[in-house]
């Protein structure tokens, strides 16, 4: 049955309560972020940045940043550890960085030129797994949420790795590999000829968020991604009130089960109608001005839209894939509005949504209302942020475009079996005979240290 939650949040939380929820005063440490490369890095910076802006940032546990290039490490290092130094549930926010850089300006983008370095690179991610649960049980609970931004450039493969360890180390938490397809020539041929194929082996069983690289602007979906991952870490599916839980976590165990080892994100934000609504503080600049709804606002409208624009192509995190209409999929719905005017609102958007038929269209579909304000650019204005998760099943057309040129395509029956994901070995296997792929049964061995892996001319 669709459902819609409202969940306004306490004041300690920088957002108001309302009178049918109880005031949260400090939620666990239950996270662990991880950012492979530069790219992972910095999309575990902006996710962390908007934890912080929710007064969440307790909420992570570490943030690791594996990235061996020593100018990425200094300047990574100020902004993270000015942000977290304390959380406010004593034990802080640890954050890691590799001790061991064999390469001061780091792989340059060649995933097989860490190998010469294994060995050390290895022991090196063994203490910061170590340091990682260590600083879990000073927190006094193992992370229930793991997320890894991973891609597939220098440090492509050495992400596979830190991600097998820590599945070793945490058997029970919920790991989301939020992976970044190529775009660019040069890491799409790496990811054609060795990345993917060492992904089938080192993410087996794990199901991948699939994200694309921008053309236009890189760093505008790196925020929307972030943006969409803490509104869903700090909502609430459900009817108890429960902030000791991951919400991100209770999400990825609902979805995952319909998808077949992939899953979609869509995000859209659209901004606010504006009505003067103050709250006064005892420190600069004393006062807070909020979006309020006003006697002419058709707010309720404004919300639907929204939320069937999750739905338009150009709001999908990435290109190509399958969206089961009857799967379960969930909707986060980050409202900058005074904790009183949230309750009716919400219950405003769900009625004219259930006129608008969506949900006869997704019947296994929940939305879940909070208050949230965001900072957006350099003038404070308020945006509504929407926010889409759904499984994925299927052929990844981007990935099959990579993987054989764009010129072949899989049949229409097999492109929709369940399981296509890592493990599968699914996209890459022939769809038909071609004289310029080498036959199944040749096992070409291109690597010096007996690996075999598949060729294309």
């Amino acid at each position: 049955m669709p459902s819609a939650f409202v969940r306004a949040r306490s004041r300690n939380h920088r957002l108001l309560h309302t009178a049918k929820r109880g005031a949260v005063t400090s939620a666990p440490s239950t996270l662990v972020v991880v950012g492979m490369g530069t790219a992972g890095v910095r999309r575990s910076m902006l996710f962390a940045q908007r934890m912080s802006e929710l007064s969440a940032a307790g909420r992570i546990q570490t943030v690791v940043g594996y990235d061996c290039n020593e100018v990425t490490i200094a300047n990574v290092q100020k902004t993270l550890q000015k942000s977290f130094g304390a959380a406010r549930t004593g034990a802080g926010t640890q954050v890691l960085f590799p001790n061991y850089v064999p390469m001061p300006n780091g792989f340059m983008r060649d995933p097989k030129r860490f190998r010469d370095f294994l060995g050390p690179l290895e022991r090196d991610m063994d203490n910061i797994i170590s340091q990682v649960m260590m600083h879990s049980e000073r927190c006094g609970r193992v992370p229930e949420t793991i997320i890894e931004f991973m891609g597939f450039s220098g440090h492509a493969v050495l992400g596979g790795i830190l991600h097998q360890k820590l599945r070793n180390a945490f058997p029970n938490s919920a790991i989301l590999p939020v992976m970044m397809l190529p775009k660019d020539h040069v890491s799409e041929e790496w990811t054609k000829r060795y990345i993917w194929e060492q992904y089938e082996e080192l993410l087996s069983g794990s199901n991948c968020l699939v994200t694309t690289q921008s053309d236009v602007n890189a760093r505008e979906d790196d925020v929307r991604l972030a943006t969409g991952l803490a509104g869903f870490e700090v909502a609430e599916f459900g009817e108890e009130n429960d902030p000791s839980v991951s919400q991100l976590g209770v999400t990825l165990r609902r979805l995952t089960p319909a998808s077949g080892g992939w899953l979609g994100m869509a995000a859209v934000k659209r901004k606010m109608p504006i009505t003067k609504k103050f709250e006064w503080l005892n420190f600069p600049p004393w006062w807070r001005q909020y979006a309020a709804v006003g006697p002419d606002d058709d707010l309720s409208s404004l919300l639907g839209n929204a939320i069937w624009s999750t739905l338009d192509p150009a709001a999908q995190l990435a290109e190509g894939i399958n969206q089961p209409p009857h799967a379960p999929q969930e909707i986060v719905v980050s409202l900058p509005l005074h904790g009183d005017e949230l309750e009716p609102v919400a219950a405003q958007a769900a009625e004219a949504l259930d006129h608008s038929n969506i949900f006869d269209r997704f019947t296994n579909l929940d939305i879940a209302f909070n208050t949230a304000r965001f900072t957006d650019g350099i003038e404070p204005e308020p945006y509504m942020h929407v926010t889409r998760i759904y499984p994925v099943n299927g052929e990844l057309q981007t990935v099959t475009a990579i993987l054989r040129g764009g010129g072949v395509t899989l049949p229409h029956a097999a492109a929709m079996r369940s399981e296509t994901g890592f493990g599968s070995y699914f996209h890459l296997r022939d769809p038909a005979y071609n004289p310029l792929l080498p036959p199944g049964g040749d096992n070409t061995e291109i690597e010096d240290n007996g690996q075999q892996h598949v060729r294309y001319v």
